[in-house]
């Protein structure tokens, strides 16, 4: 992941597109190897039993040939009588019943009749299979004479040398009136005799069928020859209840018991076809797999250039903007994300002129608000009645309150030529407290300042000199004709209202959860007219835009500010009733003092 991070936005795009098609074609190819390694084992499977099915079917059907003869030749009449008697006139009767049956079974067995001391009576076949002697006390007549009235099936061997030819004998003990043995009827069955009994079936190239008895001994296999680790490793089914299948070493192996010949078939399939399918498979999804990771190659080169071109023109607008070029923009050409995404570029770096131009020019009217407020606090018709009423006084009374109105207009001086434009509530408070005990001797008390502001505003902060110039016009407009009257300053915290919903210039809107201090200056004097107070609240203009009067330069001046300094969303709101009062609110962010 560190060596992903390092990696430019070109080479993640590449490495993606390369690790997304190569991993699912990759799995792809394991996903199709296993299946036709399954689908090939399952068809593997399917033929391996039919051929045994149809081995069994084979088998059986012989077997139950041989069996027939067996036991028409037990039973005859000529046969017992030829084993008590030895009379030779029975013999050339006998000698055409057993040609009958080597005739009809001829593919399949030989015939041959043994008397009690286990001695060849007569065979219509002289091979070195069918022996002059078998012994009483081990194999097929020791167990004919204990299983009297069954057919006996059992293994038999010639060595030949170093060389063991395993074969097959089936017999049936004759028995006389008493059940007593006289002797046996034996069916020597030989590779040959397989051969034929199955039909063709178990080539070595597509599996081999070996036959036992049931003392698991080998009595036929359908190969040329046979190794006996091979057996051995398909005699471990005999641990598992047949039919059952098994996979030792390199074939498969099937294992059936068949009841009717009294048989062990077992059946081994080589997987060397199956690895050669395997193996040719392979080499041809290895030469597809290299073939298609180099067309991902191409292709993911080609996708990724054609991707990251459009980014590249935009990092590089990007370094423009930087270096200060704000009227660079970036050709679009195409409709996708992308396209879209340029196109937001582009009108982004217009905003983004557009909003430059619009905060020099908020500026300027700022600093030009700034002047306009210092020459409106400092009018010299103010100054001068002041300085007149405070010598007029000095001149016949030699009043305290010359002192007073000293003091005050100094602090209000000393706030007007301030550093700092914005400060907190309570210093804006006795800003206004000053101004108005000043104003309080000149009219010689006929109004009240009421003051009501929660604790927990005073240290708010606001512009400077935004309250003064709105009690000024409280007093000076409201109050001038009236004997007496009250001028209210009132703070509190509100949500966004409706009041100050209008659209600002940059198309922000105010946010209603935002918490806003409003202050409420109140004076129940002359009030104004309808028409008056629409042009005082006409909202989306500059300090320049509006009525530049004397009445209302200072009212214009404190919304400008605070517009310029909060936005378009903010600033003053009016309401008035000719005769009744004006309520002035005075609405901005709640900034706390740090």
């Amino acid at each position: 992941m560190k060596l992903l991070r390092k990696l430019s936005f070109l080479g993640k795009i590449f490495t993606g597109m390369i690790v997304a098609s190569i991993i699912p074609m990759l799995g792809g190819y394991l996903l199709l190897l296993q299946v036709l390694n399954l689908t090939y084992q399952n068809q593997l499977n399917r033929e391996a039993k039919s051929t045994l099915a149809m081995a069994e079917e084979s088998l059986e059907e012989a077997f139950q040939d041989i069996f027939d003869v067996l036991g028409r030749l037990s039973e005859d009449e000529a046969v017992g009588l030829f084993l008590v008697k030895g009379d030779d006139r029975l013999a050339e009767d006998l000698y055409r019943k057993l040609f009958a049956a080597a005739g009809e079974c001829g593919s399949y067995a030989s015939f041959s009749i043994y008397d009690s001391e286990g001695f060849r009576k007569m065979t219509v076949t002289d091979n070195k299979y069918i022996s002059k002697k078998l012994s009483l006390n081990w194999n097929i007549l020791y167990r004919a004479d204990r299983h009297p009235g069954e057919y006996v099936v059992c293994n038999a061997r010639l060595y030949e040398g170093e060389k063991r030819v395993e074969y097959l004998r089936v017999g049936k003990p004759v028995l006389d009136t008493n059940g007593e043995v006289k002797g046996y009827v034996i069916a020597t069955i030989v590779k040959d005799n397989f051969d034929h009994m199955l039909k063709g079936l178990g080539k070595e190239q597509e599996g081999v069928i070996y036959v036992m008895d049931d003392f698991r001994e080998i009595v036929y296999f359908s190969s040329e020859s046979y190794s006996e680790e091979i057996v051995n490793a398909g005699k471990a089914l005999f641990k598992m209840e047949a039919p059952c299948m098994s996979i030792e070493e390199d074939s498969f192996y099937y294992l059936d018991y068949n009841e009717e010949c009294n048989l062990y078939i077992m059946y081994r399939q080589p997987m060397a076809f199956l690895n050669d399918m395997k193996n040719y498979v392979l080499g041809i999804a290895v030469l597809t797999g290299i073939f298609s990771v180099l067309v991902c190659l191409v292709l993911s080169y080609y996708f990724s250039r054609l991707i990251y071109k459009p980014i590249q023109r935009m990092q590089l607008a990007i370094g423009e903007i930087k270096k200060g070029n704000y009227e660079t923009q970036i050709e679009v050409n195409s409709d996708d994300e992308l396209g879209q995404l340029s196109e937001s570029f582009n009108a982004m770096s217009k905003h983004l002129i557009d909003n430059t131009e619009r905060l020099i020019q908020r500026e300027r009217e700022l600093s030009d608000s700034n002047i306009k407020m210092m020459q409106a606090q400092l009018n010299p018709h103010f100054l001068y009645n002041t300085l007149d009423t405070m010598k007029w006084m000095a001149k016949e009374n030699g009043l305290p309150e010359l002192g007073s109105m000293a003091s005050n207009l100094a602090q209000i001086l000393r706030m007007s030529i301030s550093a700092r434009p914005i400060i907190r509530l309570s210093q804006e408070i006795a800003l206004v407290e000053a101004y108005t005990e000043i104003q309080k001797i000149r009219f010689e008390d006929k109004f009240e300042l009421i003051v009501d502001i929660p604790e927990e505003l005073e240290d708010c902060m606001i512009p400077k000199l935004t309250l003064q110039p709105i009690v000024e016009n409280a007093i000076i407009h409201g109050l001038a004709d009236c004997e007496t009257g009250t001028v209210l300053v009132q703070a509190s915290v509100v949500k966004g209202t409706d009041r100050f919903q209008a659209a600002a210039a940059d198309g922000s809107a105010l946010d209603l959860e935002r918490e806003i201090i409003q202050i409420l200056v109140q004076d129940d004097g002359a009030g104004m007219t309808a028409e008056e107070v629409e042009q005082l609240n006409e909202t989306g203009q500059t300090a320049k835009g509006r009525t530049s009067g004397h009445e209302s330069i200072g009212y214009n001046n404190v919304d400008a500010i605070i517009r310029l300094h909060y936005g378009e969303q903010y600033g003053l709101y009016t309401e008035s009733e000719k005769g009744i009062g004006t309520k002035v609110y005075l609405s901005l962010p709640l900034s706390r003092d740090s």
